[in-house]
């Protein structure tokens, strides 16, 4: 691996299409993996059929996406979705009195969709900025390289509820009406390093943020970040973004849509 291979920023594309990393795209047979190789050339299940290959391309991510958003369908269970979900059952029986009351439908029943779409999309988080940080750190980088690390395990999840005492803003009768929860994340990487032998649990939390008041600048923030390293049957922690610190110049940012 090459030194500050995870970081592409600043390196051209391999592609006309701007993907950063070269790869060649399966040609899905739909069928399990064999465990021998098939000497019959007419048992070849394999397709160059361009259609057939889309429609199980397709059909896979819409599974993928659409089993997303039925895991994080609690999310919109908030008085503005259910506020939407009714007055989409009203136009939609008011549809045979006017045109109105159809456009009403449409417009209500879309927005209702996309929302539950938008709350239901799994958390993401800046990796490259992530490691910078863990790599920029001086006791880190003594255990850590790019050339060497490598990730054993990640999860972040949506933080449910609004008990987290550092958000009170997210308990306010409006901020309840729009939001189930505050927005807010949870996660964790499982790091290892085949030099030096260390690992390292880097937690961290994140909110979201915005420099404005009308729109996400950073909806994955990250506020609060540190590591529990294991190197030679030692044990230490690292705090690497403290939380008062990110609070004294940032707030989260109170979703109202």
């Amino acid at each position: 691996m090459i030194a500050g291979f995870y970081n592409q920023r600043f390196k051209p594309s391999h592609g006309r299409d701007n993907v950063y990393y070269a790869h060649q795209s399966n040609i899905n047979p739909n069928l399990n993996e064999p465990n021998q190789t098939q000497r019959d050339p007419t048992k070849f299940e394999y397709s160059h059929n361009l259609f057939r290959n889309d429609y199980w391309e397709w059909r896979m991510r819409a599974a993928d996406y659409l089993y997303t958003v039925g895991s994080n369908l609690h999310r919109s269970n908030d008085g503005w979705s259910r506020t939407l979900a009714a007055y989409s059952g009203f136009t939609f029986m008011m549809c045979s009195q006017a045109l109105i009351w159809k456009i009403h439908c449409a417009v209500s029943t879309l927005a209702l969709l996309t929302r539950i779409r938008d709350k239901g999309v799994e958390p993401t988080v800046d990796e490259v900025n992530v490691l910078d940080q863990v790599f920029q750190n001086e006791k880190l980088s003594q255990l850590f390289s790019p050339e060497t690390y490598h990730v054993m395990d990640f999860d972040q999840e949506w933080e449910a509820g609004r008990d987290n005492a550092y958000f009170p803003e997210y308990r306010t009768p409006v901020a309840k009406y729009f939001n189930a929860d505050m927005n807010t994340t949870v996660g964790k990487y499982k790091f290892g390093d085949l030099e030096s032998g260390a690992t390292m649990t880097l937690n961290f939390k994140t909110m979201p943020f915005s420099n404005n008041r009308y729109n996400f600048t950073e909806p994955f923030l990250i506020y609060d970040m540190w590591a529990e390293v294991s190197h030679n049957g030692e044990f230490f922690t690292e705090h690497l973004v403290k939380a008062e610190d990110t609070f004294k110049t940032k707030r989260i940012f109170v979703v109202w849509h």
